[in-house]
C-alpha cells in the first residue's frame, strides 16, 4: 500500500510540474489589475522568447507595471490591450518634466490609429478661473498653484490665445481624450495579424522560425482550454488529496499496529510469573498416614485448627499428615491441595 501510496504522490508531482513548468506560454500579467498578456507581447525574464513576437516584449516594475519598451529607448506604463482590435494603450507621461516632445515610432512594429497636432499652453491662472473659449483640454497633472496647463487640438489664432496663456509646444501624438481629462495614447499594430483568432476564439501563435503566424485549436479554444485546464488541475489536486489522505492513513495505521505490539510485549513482560507446579498422584497422597481423631482430639503437635479451612478439628474428623514435615489436615482439605500442589501449604516444602 505505501508503494501505491508513493507513486500516487510521484504522479503529483509530475502532473503540477508539466501543468505549471512546462506551459510558460499560458498568459501572464505584472499583477492581479494589469493587462493580461499573451502573444504577441510576452513579459521578459517571465515567459520564453517563443512565446511572443519580435518587438513585442514587455516587462514588470517593480511596483508591478506592465512597461512597454520602444527603440527610442524611452518606456511607457501599458493601460491595457485590445487583442481583437490589435491595439495598446499607453500612458503618455506628460506629467513628467520634459516630456512634451513629438511621439516617435520609428524602428518599432507600432503604427498610429490616428495622430492629431496639439498645442500646449502655459496659463498663469487657475481652470476655475479660466473660461476656456476654444478647443482646449486641461492637464490637470501639469497643473500647480500659479498656473495650469492647456492642450489645443492643432493651432489658433494668434488672437484667440489668453492674454495670461504662453505657448510651451507642438507635438504630433494619438492622444485619445475622455471627457476633459487627457486619458492615454493608442498604438495598433498590423503584423502579426491575430484579429481573425481573436474573432473565432482561437490560440494565435507562431507557425515556424520564420515568423509565420497560425491558429490554434477550435472555434472558442482560449476558454475551452481554460476550461480543461481548471478541470485538469482540480481533477489532480482532488486525486492528490486523496493520495496524501491515503498515505496518512496508512503510516498511522502502521504506528496502531507497532504501538499495540508494543503494549503486547511490555504486557507480557511485566506479567506476574506464576512457579508451575505440578499436583501429586492420588496413590502417593494416600500412602500418607491418616489418623482418626478421638474425643480427646490431641495430636502430636498440639494444632486443633485445620490450617486450609481454618476450622477446629471435631472427634471422629480424619486427619492426613505430610511425613515430611508431620504438619496435619483435614483429608479433603489436603488431598485437594496436593492434587493441585506438590508442597505443603504451611512450609512449602515437598513431601
Amino acid at each position: 500500500m505505501e508503494k501505491i501510496t508513493l507513486r500516487l504522490l510521484f504522479c503529483c508531482f509530475f502532473f503540477f510540474k508539466y501543468i505549471f513548468g512546462t506551459n510558460d506560454c499560458r498568459p501572464a500579467s505584472c499583477s492581479p489589475t494589469g493587462p493580461q498578456v499573451r502573444f504577441p507581447f510576452r513579459i521578459r525574464g517571465r515567459q520564453p522568447p517563443y512565446c511572443g513576437y519580435p518587438g513585442f516584449d514587455l516587462s514588470c516594475t517593480k511596483r508591478n507595471r506592465t512597461i512597454l519598451h520602444l527603440t527610442s529607448s524611452r518606456s511607457y506604463i501599458v493601460n491595457r490591450i485590445s487583442y481583437r482590435e490589435q491595439s495598446i494603450y499607453i500612458n503618455p507621461e506628460f506629467c513628467r518634466p520634459n516630456r512634451i516632445v513629438d511621439f516617435s515610432l520609428t524602428g518599432t512594429p507600432f503604427d498610429f490609429n490616428s495622430i492629431r497636432s496639439h498645442t500646449f499652453y502655459n496659463c498663469s491662472l487657475r481652470k476655475s478661473d479660466f473660461d476656456y473659449k476654444f478647443p482646449a483640454v486641461p492637464l490637470r497633472c501639469l497643473d500647480s498653484v500659479n498656473y495650469s496647463v492647456i492642450a489645443v487640438n492643432g493651432s489658433i489664432q494668434e488672437g484667440e490665445v489668453p492674454e495670461n496663456c504662453q505657448d510651451m509646444a507642438m507635438i504630433s501624438v494619438p492622444i485619445r481624450w475622455y471627457g476633459d481629462v487627457k486619458v492615454e495614447l493608442e498604438l495598433i499594430w498590423l503584423t502579426p495579424y491575430c484579429r481573425l483568432c481573436e474573432i473565432e476564439g482561437r490560440i494565435c501563435g507562431m507557425k515556424g522560425s520564420d515568423g509565420e503566424t497560425t491558429c490554434f485549436g477550435s472555434s472558442g479554444g482560449i476558454r475551452k482550454s481554460m476550461y480543461g485546464l481548471i478541470l485538469a488541475i482540480l481533477i489532480s489536486i482532488l486525486i492528490c488529496i486523496i493520495a496524501i489522505v491515503w498515505y496518512i492513513a496508512d503510516k498511522r495505521r502502521e504506528y496502531n499496529q507497532s504501538l499495540h505490539q508494543n503494549i503486547d510485549v511490555l504486557s507480557i513482560t511485566i506479567a506476574p510469573r506464576h512457579r508451575a507446579s505440578t499436583g501429586l498422584d492420588m496413590s502417593i497422597i494416600e500412602s500418607y498416614t491418616k489418623t482418626v481423631l478421638g474425643e480427646s482430639r490431641r495430636l502430636p503437635k498440639d494444632d486443633d485448627t485445620c490450617p486450609i479451612c481454618l476450622s477446629k478439628y471435631e472427634p471422629k474428623d480424619a486427619l492426613r499428615r505430610i511425613p515430611e514435615c508431620n504438619h496435619y489436615f483435614h483429608v479433603g482439605c489436603i488431598d485437594q491441595w496436593l492434587r493441585l500442589n506438590a508442597t505443603c501449604p504451611i512450609c512449602r516444602n515437598s513431601p
